[in-house]
């Protein structure tokens, strides 16, 4: 009885110390309360999807859109795509080729007739013969084109356009028959320019390292002869029978300077009796 009092005693001082212990901070030596209890978890969670249904619901990206790759060199552009409904393509020319800004341009060089001969004289109505190489070309042209200007008549005549390339090359122009053809655009009896430029750019090009430069450098002339006349008939328009002013003062300095070359000489040599 006297066991059981006092168990009743010792509860009761006890409990009468739990708010005091309640109130006390946790003990820093002991461990954390979550640590030693597991908490419940409260946050919402996603409700797990088997991976057949993911992999059912996913939509392939590949299967459907393809990726369009441009080539970014100006020269040649290329832009290509494709899907189920449409095609698209885009093709450019080929690449263009920058070679060291310190090589010269490529340059047209005559060889028929030679610039050192001078300026030619050719007759409307022959054939006229050029030929020329090429020089400092590291991008050769496909074609070239060859024309005659007139600066007199400001007018430009195309002989041939897209004229194969060759490293040593020709052109034979008929005069006669490209004059009896262009009834428009005579040629006329003028100083004529030879132009050769490459057939893929204008003739007004600006020199590229490299690659062909539009070409001036050869004067030439055409005239149409005139109706043969005999020489009975002929007549010198600017010829005439007379002494010009200029003659006749010439010839009276000649004179004068006879005599007085003669009285000189003879007062030299016999005195001034000589002369009386």
């Amino acid at each position: 009885m006297r066991v059981t009092l006092s168990i009743s005693q010792l509860a009761v001082a006890l409990l009468s110390l739990t708010p005091v212990a309640s109130a006390m901070s946790w003990p820093e030596w002991l461990p954390e309360p979550d640590a030693l209890v597991v908490r419940q978890a409260t946050s919402a969670s996603a409700t797990p999807t088997s991976d057949k249904t993911a992999k059912s619901d996913a939509t392939p990206t590949s299967a459907t859109k393809k990726v369009i790759t441009t080539n970014l060199n100006t020269g040649g552009v290329t832009e290509t795509g494709s899907n189920k409904n449409s095609t698209k393509t885009k093709s450019g020319n080929s690449k263009h080729t920058l070679y060291n800004p310190q090589d010269p341009a490529g340059a047209v060089v005559m060889k028929t007739p030679s610039i050192t001969q001078g300026t030619q004289m050719y007759k409307i109505g022959d054939f006229v013969t050029w030929g020329w190489n090429y020089t400092n070309l590291q991008g050769t042209p496909t074609a070239v084109d060859v024309l005659v200007s007139c600066s007199k008549a400001t007018q430009t005549w195309t002989l041939t356009q897209n004229m194969t390339f060759a490293t040593a090359g020709s052109f034979t122009w008929d005069t006669g028959a490209y004059q009896e053809t262009a009834i428009a655009s005579p040629l006329l009896v003028e100083q004529y320019t030879l132009l050769i430029h490459d057939s893929d750019g204008p003739i007004t090009a600006t020199p590229e390292p490299g690659y062909l430069s539009p070409f001036s450098g050869f004067l030439f002339g055409l005239y149409t002869p005139r109706p043969y006349t005999p020489l009975g008939e002929w007549k010198c328009v600017t010829c005439s029978a007379g002494v010009s002013d200029m003659e006749r003062r010439a010839l009276g300095g000649a004179v004068a300077m006879s005599v007085l070359t003669v009285l000189s000489f003879t007062w030299f040599v016999g005195g001034i009796g000589a002369l009386l």
